[in-house]
């Protein structure tokens, strides 16, 4: 504990404040993970219009987030940090891709895994997003597609069931 907090300490203040902003940004998107429906999550994949980042703002917010998730209390989920990650980006008019993949563990396992795109860089979870499928994104999804918060799908209502 003491060696992370003079490394806090000894960081420039700008990178402090970085940090600070990546906590809450992970905390809250902890909390959206948590609280909010799928199909509303899901939104989160759209791409929005491009705007121009420098390698050193999206490798300095990848890093803030990733040292948040490792902070916050169940906030290393790749989840959580590609949405913090994206919300930082937003709130700086930059446009990010959340990106979804999913990888075969055994015949009867799939696993999935969530990352962060900013152009051609990937902002989290670079180590892991090699293993994995990207799934593709309908960028004129509304969410509606998904009728149960826990993301089954189900027949719309007007369809009789015989």
């Amino acid at each position: 504990m003491q060696s992370r907090m003079r490394k806090l300490i000894e960081l420039p203040a700008p990178d402090r404040r970085l940090l600070a902003s990546a906590i809450v940004s992970v905390i809250r998107a902890r909390i959206t993970v948590t609280f909010v429906p799928v199909r509303k999550i899901l939104q989160l994949m759209i791409p929005r219009s491009e705007a121009v980042l420098a390698d050193t703002d999206a490798a300095k917010i990848g890093w803030a987030v990733e040292t948040a998730g490792r902070v916050v209390p169940t906030g290393d989920n790749c989840l959580v940090k590609a949405i913090a990650a994206r919300e930082m980006l937003a709130r700086r008019g930059i446009s990010s891709r959340l990106r979804l993949g999913i990888a075969k563990n055994s015949p009867d396992i799939l696993l999935g895994h969530a990352w962060l795109e900013c152009g051609d860089r990937i902002i989290t979870g670079e180590g892991e997003s090699r293993r994995f499928a990207a799934m593709p994104v309908d960028e004129q999804y509304d969410g509606s597609g998904l009728a149960g918060v826990d993301g089954v799908a189900r027949a719309p209502s007007s369809v009789e069931n015989p």
